[in-house]
């Protein structure tokens, strides 16, 4: 069996020599493994089976946060073990003390520092000493992997945000497909609608990309959307859009849901309204106060405004979805000058930027 043991008859090599030393001086041989471990920032320990010592060197001490004055014994070195893990820790022991198995111990789990109480994941290693098949000594190792469980922890939280994010993704698509659909008045109609708001939708998404998913720039956002439905750069876009508010960036679910209201305005605008005259414009401009965001639109410049005979996917958007799935509420207008559409919503869903953002 793959494990160290030792007969009458001895055991030659260096195993031999590993086992006397530890057998007799067990702070000595320590002490020799500890200078073969330094390179990997791993701590070893040694506990006694016959006589329930324990002995710890620096850095398992550190890991168990116990100073080099505090007496190792079992039971402390047991109940740091967090209370989640100590029935598997229990259960590693057993396997390595058995001798049917080869008498090998390994694990990971978290230890709550005795004395500064930090919460701390290890891995631990161990070897068993079996001297005629009764286990009389255990080696080991132990690291800190904390940093590691860490990353594990956040790629897992990222895989869930991930899933969650798609599935809202899918049911959105599928839902702009539906509508588009069923005011559609012929297939090419369909393609060309339903394509261009897969559009706006990417191109919130592009901006959240772009800040790792944090979040994404209102003044980006509407610049963006502008940008594509007028098809003017930049640079161009203050002759027709006059854009106003304090830098801030919209969290990822609120930069879709403005992003896709504000594209059916502007295209609305584009076949109907401001924009669909060369000395029409619009006025896009937002504020937080009492805890509310407030983005309001407003036209002008445009043929005399009159309500639509029914709604459209797109009345229905910027009328109640957006509003509904970001909690606010949404205000839609039709005064003779010009369409004026407000939405309130918690200002949870802003973070205010540091840096100064230029106006247009």
């Amino acid at each position: 069996m793959n494990k160290f043991e030792t007969t009458d008859a001895g055991v030659s090599g260096s195993l031999a020599d590993v086992d006397h030393e530890i057998m007799n001086d067990p702070a000595y041989a320590l002490q020799r493994m500890q200078l073969a471990l330094d390179a990997g920032s791993t701590g070893i320990w040694d506990w006694n089976l016959t006589t329930g010592e324990v002995h710890l060197d620096g850095r398992v001490r550190k890991l168990w946060g116990m100073s080099e004055s505090t007496p190792a014994t079992l039971d402390m070195f047991r109940s740091a073990i967090h209370p989640q893990d100590q029935r598997r820790s229990r259960e590693a022991v057993q396997t390595a003390i058995d001798p049917e198995n080869s008498g090998d111990f390994e694990i990971e789990y978290r230890v709550i520092g005795q004395e500064d109480r930090v919460e701390r994941w290890v891995s631990i290693r161990g070897r068993t000493i079996f001297d005629h098949d009764k286990a009389i000594r255990i080696l080991g190792t132990a690291r800190d992997i904390t940093g590691r469980k860490q990353r594990e922890n956040h790629v897992r939280v990222l895989l869930r945000e991930l899933v969650h994010r798609s599935k809202n993704l899918l049911a959105v698509v599928q839902a702009m497909a539906r509508q588009t659909a069923i005011g559609a008045l012929s297939l090419e109609e369909f393609q060309k609608k339903f394509g261009a708001r897969l559009q706006a939708l990417s191109m919130a998404h592009d901006l959240l990309i772009s800040q790792d998913w944090r979040g994404a720039s209102m003044h980006d956002l509407i610049q963006a959307q502008m940008g594509y439905c007028l098809d003017l750069p930049k640079s161009e876009l203050s002759d027709r859009a006059a854009i106003n508010g304090p830098a801030l960036m919209l969290k990822p679910e609120a930069a879709q849901n403005i992003g896709l209201a504000l594209h059916e305005l502007a295209t609305n605008a584009l076949a109907h309204g401001g924009l669909s005259r060369d000395d029409g414009a619009i006025a896009i401009k937002w504020a937080i106060e009492d805890g509310r965001l407030t983005l309001e639109w407003r036209e002008s410049g445009g043929p005399c405004v009159v309500a639509p005979p029914r709604e459209g996917f797109g009345h229905k958007v910027i009328k109640r979805l957006v509003a509904q799935a970001l909690d606010g509420e949404a205000t839609l207008s039709f005064p003779p000058e010009g369409l004026v559409w407000t939405l309130s919503i918690p200002a949870a869903y802003a973070l205010i930027k540091p840096e100064p953002m230029p106006l247009t």
